[in-house]
This record gives structure tokens, C-alpha cells and sequence, in this order.
């Protein structure tokens, strides 16, 4: 049976005024971070993704995609703790909230099947 796939979205806002050299060597680090991960097999994938500015408070983003369970696991592990606090040291607005991307967006939306409003 395949394991289950998942994704973990890592949000950032504008940078701390003060804080641009830090915030470039922080995501140098970030993407270090993510292509060891994938290179060990915790993720299958990431991608990073840069917004032009837009009056939003969303600047970039980086969508790390695998095995659900190995997903999970990053959100408590030391290294991914500690690169989301390098990253909120240098940007603000920081979110690290899970994903469904793919075929999982069937799973989300046959669980929310019965939560639709019907009409009588």
C-alpha cells in the first residue's frame, strides 16, 4: 500500500526593517535545510516560491511535499524548530501550517463531504 502523502506550507512576511543581510543568509540556510531533507528521503520534494509585491502581508513561501507521517514528524523535529526560528528572527508574519496538494485534496474533500450545507 502507498503511504499517504502530505505537505507542510512554510509562510513568510515582509522582512524586519533592519534585518535584509540576515534574512538572505537565513534563507540560504532555509534551502540548505530543505535540500538535505530531500536528499535523505524525509521529503520527496520542496519548492520555494517568491511573491512580487502585492500589498499582502504573504512574501514567499516554500511547500514541502511527502510521506504524511515523515511530514508530521518535521514540525517537532530540532532542525526544522530551529530553522522557523531563524526565520521569525528576520521576517514576520511566520505560519508553518499543513497542506493537501494533489491527490490528497480527494481525501480533504471526502472528509468534508458530510459538513455541507444542504438546503431542507
Amino acid at each position: 500500500m502507498e503511504p499517504e502523502k502530505g505537505a507542510l506550507f512554510v509562510g513568510w512576511g515582509p522582512i524586519i526593517a533592519g534585518r535584509e543581510a540576515q534574512a538572505k543568509r537565513v534563507l540560504g540556510d532555509a534551502l540548505q535545510y530543505c535540500g538535505g531533507l530531500q536528499r535523505t528521503g524525509r521529503i520527496d520534494s520542496f519548492d520555494v516560491v517568491v511573491l512580487e509585491p502585492q500589498g499582502g502581508d504573504l512574501g514567499g513561501f516554500v511547500l514541502l511535499k511527502g510521506d504524511k507521517l515523515k511530514i508530521a514528524e518535521l514540525r517537532v523535529d530540532t532542525d526544522f524548530v530551529r530553522t522557523i526560528v531563524g526565520v521569525q528572527l528576520v521576517h514576520q508574519k511566520v505560519g508553518v501550517v499543513g497542506a493537501y496538494c494533489g491527490v490528497e485534496l480527494q481525501t480533504l474533500f471526502g472528509l468534508s463531504t458530510g459538513f455541507c450545507l444542504r438546503k431542507p
